[in-house]
């Protein structure tokens, strides 16, 4: 029986725990009327979650009103939505489809956490997942896009997949429940109801079994995809010194040289990159032009990546920080941008020159009040501490073999239009302390 199979995928992949609470997605079509009534036989504290998006007009609000009293029949706590998944779709420039997705997983979400469920049980099947695969093979698609659905993605479980539309059908006749049909799902309007209407039946023409075929397939691949993920994450750590599994949001460092002698090169840096928002036309203009001028710089939605001699450093976008911090007077700490310990101290009271790159020890009588702190621009330059000529803060990056992410993230403090100190480096030969200086101002870096 259906729900015998059923409790034993959802053990044996650990999908839920004994007795928890679930929102379960209920359109009140077939495979989630099968889905509730399983669970709810299986004892789970299910709640069911249904969105009216007002894309039938009559046969949307039927939908709405079944569901509903398919869970009093039940005794199941019932929630549903309004949303208007075409407004949605034209206001942000995507698909109906896709604005009902993302609206709809959106609420779920919501609700699974005011609830206090444990996850969101949607009723995709084992016929969902192959017409998944063959849309993203006729798309173009890597290895990870033939491994069909997954069973659990986050807090979204799938009980279901264990079963083909067949047999969801026939346990609901089994179990004398009705369910409600939409008609959209009969027309070929949609890429996916063409891959069920058309795509499948003139193969299984050639190969009747060819679902099941395709379905073992997907697990093969799923397997192969656990061997190709740990073999990726492997070469990311000869690859990108620091590399620390999981930490997209961290910046990267790709070595050049050492990208180069790995086979399959472009299609691992393809791999490495998509975690970052790159395309695979990205990744393939990307390496074609890894050997070219330092400075260039491609973008993600999220990230961009910037080539420095041998390395690729990849970093989220960032903002576009053009304020300046002031330091007035009075103040002896400083909290933004960065933790600053400012003192007023005199040579008589014992003091020494720091040599420490995080202290800087300045002419408190040559500054001129409030100080302030930016970010470099384009031009800036200063007189390093023990040099009489000016050196562009950029020449001096370059010295110091600064990659570009360190370059962006240097502090300046500055005294009207003159830079004191390059924060964490060097202070400008101008405001030194020299043996007649009567009034110190030291600066300390707060590393705590």
């Amino acid at each position: 029986m259906l729900q015998r199979t059923v409790k034993k995928y959802i053990e044996s992949l650990n999908l839920l725990p004994e007795g928890a609470k679930v929102v379960v997605a209920l359109s009140g079509g077939a495979d989630s009327v099968a889905l509730m009534d399983i669970l709810n036989r299986l004892d789970y504290a299910c709640i069911g979650a249904h969105v009216n998006f007002h894309l039938r007009g009559e046969e949307s609000d039927r939908d709405a009103a079944f569901s509903h009293q398919l869970c009093r029949d039940l005794g199941v706590p019932f929630y549903k939505t309004d949303l208007y998944a075409a407004e949605y779709a034209e206001r942000e420039g995507i698909s109906v489809e896709m604005a009902a997705r993302d609206l709809r997983y959106r609420w779920f979400e919501q609700l699974r956490k005011e609830q206090g469920a444990v996850a969101i049980a949607v009723a995709h099947h084992k016929d969902d997942s192959v017409e998944t695969m063959l849309l993203n093979l006729i798309r173009g698609t890597g290895i990870r896009g033939l491994t069909g659905i997954k069973p659990k993605n986050g807090f979204i479980v799938r009980p279901l997949l264990c079963c083909d539309r067949e047999a969801v059908l026939e346990y609901l006749q089994q179990q004398g429940l009705t369910y409600v049909t939409d008609r959209t799902n009969q027309l070929n309007e949609y890429r996916r109801n063409k891959i069920r209407l058309d795509v499948l039946p003139l193969l299984e023409s050639i190969q009747p079994s060819v679902r099941e075929a395709i379905s073992r397939t997907i697990e093969h691949l799923n397997d192969t995809e656990i061997l190709y993920d740990k073999s990726i994450e492997e070469a990311k750590k000869r690859l990108c010194p620091g590399f620390k599994n999981g930490a997209a949001n961290t910046p990267l460092v790709i070595s050049i040289p050492a990208l180069e002698k790995e086979a399959a090169a472009q299609s691992l840096l393809y791999e490495i990159l998509s975690d970052y928002g790159f395309g695979r036309v990205d990744a393939e203009t990307i390496y074609k032009t890894r050997i070219g001028i330092s400075g260039r710089v491609f973008y993600s939605h999220t990230h961009r990546l910037v080539f420095d001699r041998e390395e690729m450093i990849v970093s989220e976008l960032p903002v576009n920080d053009v304020q300046e911090y002031t330091i007035d007077e009075s103040q002896t700490v400083v909290s933004e941008p960065i933790a600053l310990k400012c003192e007023r101290i005199t040579p008589e009271d014992g003091f020494d020159v720091s040599a420490s790159r995080s202290v800087a020890c300045l002419n408190a009588e040559k500054l001129l009040f409030p100080l302030t702190l930016r970010h470099p621009k384009k031009g800036d330059s200063f007189i390093p501490f023990g040099m009489h000529g000016r050196k562009l803060i950029s020449d001096y990056c370059t010295d110091r073999k600064f990659n570009a992410l360190e370059k962006e993230s240097l502090w300046l403090l500055c005294s009207g239009k003159d830079i004191v100190w390059v924060v964490g480096e060097r202070i400008d030969n101008r405001f030194r302390v020299e043996e007649s200086t009567k009034r110190v101002y030291r600066v300390t870096v707060n590393l705590l």
